[in-house]
């Protein structure tokens, strides 16, 4: 059985979207090992030659998850599929910008931490 093509963009733009937040666990783990107490920053430390790298991938597989998010229909939905109902279009726009809103305070927060208030 072949899956539709609603199938597969939403598939893949959901797909890419976790995708794209996958590569900032560079960012992600040195804060939550400090908050743990674990000493796995000399670890992720190891990896901040990588993170323009990763910022890049991740800019990347955001492109594509907003491309296959808001592509015009090329062809007219049958009833009965996907594309035929809008709350699956709804659902994986508004989980790319939840995702994307993540994504972009992750991306922000090392230069926000000098500036951050410690008590």
């Amino acid at each position: 059985m072949k899956p539709s093509r609603a199938a597969v963009a939403t598939g893949g733009s959901l797909i890419s979207a976790v995708l794209s937040f996958l590569p900032l666990s560079c960012c992600v783990f040195p804060v939550a090992f400090s908050f743990l107490g674990a000493s796995g920053l000399a670890f992720a430390t190891a990896l901040m030659p990588y993170r323009p790298y990763f910022v890049a991938l991740t800019v990347v597989f955001l492109a594509i998850g907003f491309y296959f998010s808001y592509r015009p229909q090329t062809k007219a939905c049958e009833p009965g599929t996907a594309c035929a109902t809008p709350q699956g279009r709804k659902l994986q726009r508004v989980s790319l910008w939840t995702i994307t809103a993540l994504t972009l305070a992750l991306i922000a927060f090392p230069y926000l931490i000098p500036y951050l208030p410690l008590v």
